[in-house]
Formats: structure tokens, sequence, C-alpha cells
């Protein structure tokens, strides 16, 4: 791991800096993201702020979430940035739908982030394992540099711990993420707000989704898994960005809740034959190591995976999987 010295130097040598979400943003890759922007500027940087894919409608409240451009940054032409700052992306392929982006040699990539798994691919590296979510690390960087915690970087740091602990009841939450986050509340960001927009905004096409997750729940011993159709998604019309939140509150706060279930997967049909796997779990079982045996990656007890091919086979043998990493 990179000092942060090191990275707030290369920080500010930089003039114009490229900030990438992963795919499928979630809160904390947004919060991080535009805590760096808030950040950045006041320093006196160009700074743009990209994402392949749409922002949920529920995070636009964010200071700064508006100037979000929906775009792929293999489509910008990188040459322009001397510094790309990587928040919350556990792989170097996980910004953008062309891949690993090949950046022009002068560009400086930072890569900050808190997954286990991230293999260090930036030129400057700052992965703490130990943290709830990338906005702790931030957090903890942002104090180490001395920079001011302004209402706006506040809000957004608070929503990324907030979002990716589950309101504080997931596992990865530590008095550390407690402490951190009451400092944040005494710098201005509003709990009540982040909280309301973050859990308890559902549309009532989310509603519906729930609702056909679980009537096809399945519940063998300590797991539970339930798929979610094409056909279904289609006759809602649900966007990637509807999906995304609606379909992780479903496998967190519904399937994994039920007593006595230790692992819940949630196989989503995007399109014929192009699935979403998502897993979650509770204690030791590290579904983590099922995903990368897909391709995919993510936590110990929080993963996904994509997947090209017939839903039924692979139910059965993520299922399996599953089921060897409890034992």
């Amino acid at each position: 791991m990179d000092s942060p010295r090191n990275i707030l130097r290369a920080v500010k040598a930089a003039k114009r800096i490229l900030i990438p979400l992963h795919l499928r943003p979630d809160g904390d890759s947004i919060g991080s993201a535009l805590a760096c922007e808030h950040f950045l500027r006041n320093l006196g940087k160009t700074v743009t702020v990209v994402s392949a894919d749409s922002i949920p409608e529920s995070l636009l409240f964010l200071p700064g979430a508006k100037r979000i451009k929906t775009i792929d940054p293999n489509d910008l032409p990188l040459e322009r940035f001397d510094l790309v700052f990587l928040t919350d992306n556990a792989a170097s392929s996980r910004f953008s739908k062309a891949g690993v982006i090949k950046f022009p040699p002068k560009v400086i990539l930072i890569n900050v982030d808190h997954h286990q798994r991230n293999p260090g691919f930036g030129d400057l590296n700052y992965v703490a394992a130990n943290a709830s979510a990338t906005a702790e690390v931030l957090y903890d960087l942002f104090r180490r540099w001395r920079v001011p915690i302004t209402p706006e970087i506040a809000n957004c740091l608070l929503t990324g711990i907030y979002t990716d602990t589950g309101g504080f009841i997931y596992p990865a939450t530590t008095a550390d993420s407690l402490i951190k986050s009451a400092d944040l509340i005494r710098k201005g960001a509003d709990r009540d707000r982040i909280a309301e927009q973050s859990f308890r905004s559902w549309t009532p096409k989310a509603i519906q989704i729930w609702s056909q997750i679980l009537a096809n729940t399945v519940v063998r011993k300590n797991v539970a898994y339930s798929h979610l159709p094409h056909t279904h998604l289609r006759k809602l019309n649900c966007s990637q960005s509807e999906l995304a939140g609606t379909r992780g509150f479903a496998v967190n706060n519904l399937i994994l809740a039920i007593r006595g279930v230790k692992a819940a997967i949630l196989f989503t049909e995007e399109k014929p034959r192009q699935i979403r796997v998502t897993l979650r779990s509770v204690g030791n079982a590290d579904v983590g190591k099922v995903a990368e045996q897909f391709g995919g990656g993510g936590h110990r007890n929080s993963a996904a995976f994509d997947y090209q091919g017939p839903i039924q086979k692979l139910m059965t043998k993520t299922v399996k999987m599953v089921r060897e990493v409890l034992d």
C-alpha cells in the first residue's frame, strides 16, 4: 500500500482528473466519488466524474450528483487527463463495459478501495480491507491530509458508509464505522435524509419485484435462493438503476433475513441467458470465493458475478458451491 503522502503529492501535481464510477454504481461508489470531486474542486482541479451506467434516482440528492456524466470512460479522450482517481473499484475491469482500459502512459492511476481481493492495480494504491466502505477509507485519508470536511463532503461520505453497512446492520459494521459516522453528522451530514433516500424511498415497481423474488424463494436448510425471470422485468420495464438497489435490498433484508439461513443467492435474468448472480452470507461463509470462480468478486459476505448461459444449470452449480463454503 502506498503512503497517503505520495498519493496527495500526485493529486496536487495533476490538473485534469477523471473519476469513473464502477458499473452498476451504488451508494458507496457514488458517495466516495463525489466526496473526492468536492475535495479536488476545492484544490482548484478540473474534475470529471463519469459512469457507464445511469445513477439511481434515489441518490441524485447527493451534492454534485447531477454533474455526473453518463458515459463509458473508454469513450473519452483519455489523453486529456493527468490522473484517474478510482474509488470502490475492486478490479481494473470494473468501471468500463469495454473491460480493462489502456490509459496513456502519462496518466497516473490512483486506486482507493476497501475490497479484500483488490490486487492493487493502480500506479498508487490505498486499499484498507478492514474498512466497512470506501467512504470510510477516504475519511481516514482526508483526516491525514487535513482536508476540511464540508457538509457536502460529509453527506457524500456518510452515504457511502450508511449504504454499504445496510444502515449499520451488516457484518462489516465496526465501532470505527459508527465513530466516523457520528463525526460526519457533527460536520453537517443529514442522517435522516440519507436514511430516507437510501432505504425508505422505494417505488411500487420495487414492491412488485420483491413480490416476485419472494414467490420464487426456495429454502434448503441454511441456504435460500431465488430467481427473477427476464419476462417479469420486461413486463415492469425496469431499468438497471431501478433494479440494482431493489435487488440488493431483497437479498440482504428479505432472503438472508429468513431464520436459520446463512447464505442467500439471487439469480436475475436481465436478458435471456444473461444472468446477474448476487450472493450474501453471514459469519465465515466466503461467498466471494464462489463469485471468483465465475470471474466475479466482492467481499467474504457480499459478492456478485455475471454469467451467460442456461439459468437452471447455473442455479444448481452455484447452490452446490455455496453449500461447500458453508460446510
